[in-house]
């Protein structure tokens, strides 16, 4: 039966008119004009990956699960999660949830998490208790080591064609073997010969390890048959060059003897000896070129099957083998995570990253995931890994400012690079870090402060990847550095407040999240103390710029500053004052700067003096918050910001004071540094700025470098001298 055609007219228009709402509603709560969880009972547009930076270490891990739930049942707290009495311990542990969905959002279907089974150390202590007490045959067994498969390259270690064995658990057996010469001997012979030194691997895991890896490895008879004929094919190239070169040889001799009956007069210059040819070299032709370290044949121990499970071992699923043993609060697996993408690190000290991705499971085919996990206990890093921030011998200080850098989960997209001809196979995450690195070669900074924006939130959906691909460098030099947030950090899978809480508790940070009472994360204040007393030397404030406005209609465009940061902005320099004081009486000149991501309406003013680039239009907020008189107020004397990739400018803003003299402060952009993130305007570079404070002369200096020519300095200036604001 058909709809009268008023009917369905009208259906249609309603229908276009919800598909229409549903997706301004959604893009809406995107850049966070609006908050639709608060509107709704549950949180369905909540974060899927809660912050698991540095679980607690109160409990032993027993097993791991990898499990599927239904997509729009995730908010059920049991979805995806195994029954309680699955795996080691039965209703003793719980099972958990890693709130990683491995799929990173491309399934429509479903969400894949990876679940792992724990117990606390005072219940796993009651366990074993009580087995010993009813004579019970208790096993004293978590997961103390994890290894995962490579089904392509496992196979190319001699012996271990029919186990498939992960190369580490072969290197742990490896290394724990001691051999006479006739032992070592006799075992280069077996692997030379390509005897396996094993039982055969148990059918079940043979099975599986197949069906997830690759199938077509070739056998160890066939590898002989194929030296056997490559053998047999190089003797009669032997043979039949030999006997080419003998053929030569007695035409060569005929030649000769020929040209010396009817040349004699020949001059001897002219002369020339035809020598027979030698045969090739028979070890040349049998020597291999191999480009990659995994092709090499290397001599290793593969044990047997029974001792691999006698040691501890157990194959569990989706190339994944767990190592039990008994339970130690040092050595134990107390925490795992999931890492993405085939750059990704784990700058976290404790942590162990297996480079060797997990086969069989759901995640998108260029994000491979990763198994990371820590044994023992958590470690503070803001105590255990603490610095205290001096001045060097000289009263100077030297920031680098990397602004911008977009990163990403997988390698990145490379936009606008210069030259355009390097687009092609540009990845745009290890071309920045290369920048990265040339410039802390050169400047070698005590500090760096990235000013917002570290990664790209629509290209990170595993945004704990992404952060740490951005913050490793630094971790790895052991360079303290401070952070804020931009407005695009908490686009990916992590909250406002989770990515500033992972940037503030990574190793080496010296950000802090600030007090929870007023608006923004990531507001605080860094001082630097003198090279011979504990007095602040430099004074520098950290402030969150925020993101997008929350009256568009009213102030459309970009978020400010809000008046509770800073009134603290000023209680903190209060608190810091007397020390202040006290270094200034120490014939020095204490120096403040201040570092956020949206540049203050102030940076639109550029009929005063600037130096540097201004390629594209300002974008700061309309609404003026009276930021720029509160830091002059407290002592700032440049501020600098990102945000604005294509301008670099130093500009050199006044305004009208009551006190006595100009009212003077620099405003800087630091300039876009990573290529995941927009360029163009007419063929910009990526680059960096440096400032160095001096406190003998109460100088700030500050110079930028280019991603094309780092080792050449640009636009170098002096903004501050004997503490007062100059333009030199």
């Amino acid at each position: 039966m058909l709809l009268p055609k008023r009917l369905l007219r009208s259906l249609i228009y309603l229908i276009f008119f919800l598909t229409v709402s549903l997706f301004l509603l959604l893009l809406a709560n995107k850049h966070q004009i609006i908050e639709i969880n608060k509107y709704i009972p549950f949180d369905i547009f909540g974060t899927a990956a809660p912050l698991f930076f540095q679980p607690p270490s109160d409990s032993f891990i027993v097993d791991i699960s990898f499990d599927n739930c239904f997509k729009f049942s995730f908010n059920n707290k049991r979805c995806g999660l195994p029954d309680i009495n699955k795996g080691l311990l039965g209703d003793k542990a719980q099972w958990y949830r890693l709130r990683k969905d491995i799929c990173l959002g491309s399934s429509w279907s479903k969400k894949q998490y990876l679940n792992y089974k724990k117990i606390k150390h005072d219940k796993y202590e009651e366990y074993l208790s009580a087995g010993k007490k009813n004579n019970k045959n208790v096993v004293d067994e978590v997961i103390i080591d994890i290894a995962v498969a490579d089904p392509v390259n496992d196979v190319k270690i001699k012996g271990n064609e029919k186990l498939k064995l992960p190369k580490h658990i072969i290197q742990t057996f490896h290394n724990k073997q001691v051999y006479d010469d006739d032992t070592h001997a006799s075992f280069t012979e077996q692997n030379t010969n390509n005897i396996v030194n094993a039982a055969p691997v148990d059918d079940q895991i043979q099975a599986e390890l197949e069906s997830e890896g690759n199938k077509d490895v070739a056998t160890a008879e066939e590898n002989r048959k194929e030296e056997e004929s490559k053998k047999e094919q190089d003797d009669e190239r032997k043979d039949a060059a030999q006997e080419d070169a003998k053929e030569k040889g007695k035409e060569a001799e005929k030649l000769k003897q020929s040209s010396e009956q009817n040349d004699n007069d020949q001059p001897k210059d002219f002369e020339e000896e035809i020598k027979p040819e030698s045969p090739k070299d028979e070890k040349k032709d049998k020597r291999e070129i191999v480009t990659n370290r995994n092709d090499l044949n290397r001599v290793l121990y593969v044990p047997k099957m029974e001792a691999v499970l006698k040691s501890g071992w157990r194959y569990k699923s989706n190339g994944i083998w767990l190592k039990y043993g008994p339970h130690s609060s040092k050595n134990a697996v107390s925490a795992i995570d999931l890492l993405f993408g085939y750059e990704t690190v784990d700058p976290r000290p404790n942590w162990n990253l297996i480079k060797t991705p997990i086969i069989g499971v759901s995640n998108p085919s260029d994000l491979p995931a990763y198994i990371t996990f820590r044994r023992g206990p958590k470690i503070d890093y803001k105590k255990e890994i603490g610095t205290t921030l001096t001045m060097n011998s000289e009263d100077k200080f030297k920031i680098l400012q990397i602004a911008d850098l977009h990163f990403s989960t997988g390698y990145g997209k490379c936009l606008d690079p210069q030259p355009p001809s390097s687009a092609k196979g540009c990845k745009a995450d290890s071309r920045t870090l290369e920048f990265i690195n040339k410039v802390l070669d050169l400047e070698k900074p005590d500090m760096v402060v990235l000013t917002g924006d570290q990664i790209f939130g629509d290209a990170s959906p595993d945004s704990e990847s992404s952060a740490f691909k951005a913050l490793n460098p630094f971790v790895e030099r052991k360079i303290p550095f401070a952070i804020t947030v931009g407005n695009h950090d908490d686009e990916g899978s992590l909250k406002r407040e989770e990515i500033m809480g992972l940037y503030a508790d990574m190793p080496y940070s010296v950000a802090a999240m600030g007090p929870a009472s007023i608006d923004g994360f990531g507001n605080y204040v860094v001082t630097v103390q003198g090279k011979s007393s504990k007095a602040t030397a430099l004074s520098l404030y950290f402030v969150d710029s925020h993101a997008y406005s929350k009256t568009p209609k009213v102030t459309p465009g970009y978020d400010w500053i809000k008046e509770n940061q800073l009134i603290y902005l000023k209680q903190e320099a209060e608190s810091i004052q007397n020390s202040v004081e006290k270094y200034r009486k120490s014939n020095k000149i204490p120096l403040a700067m201040a570092f956020f991501h949206i540049p203050l309406p102030e940076f639109r003013n550029l009929n005063q003096p600037f130096i540097g680039e201004n390629r594209e239009g300002v974008t700061a907020p309309r609404y003026n918050s009276g930021a720029r008189q509160v830091l002059s107020e407290i002592g700032v004397s440049v501020a600098s910001v990102g945000h604005d990739h294509c301008n670099d400018y130093c500009l050199q803003d006044t305004q009208q004071s009551s006190s006595p003299g100009d009212n003077k402060m620099w405003l800087c952009f630091g300039g876009g540094a990573g290529l995941g993130g927009y360029g163009g305007y007419n063929g910009y570079i990526r680059r960096m700025r440096v400032y160095e404070l001096d406190t003998s002369k109460g100088e700030i200096k500050t110079w930028k470098r280019t991603e094309d020519n780092p080792g050449n300095i640009i636009d170098e200036q002096v903004l501050v001298s004997n503490g007062d604001v100059v333009n030199w």
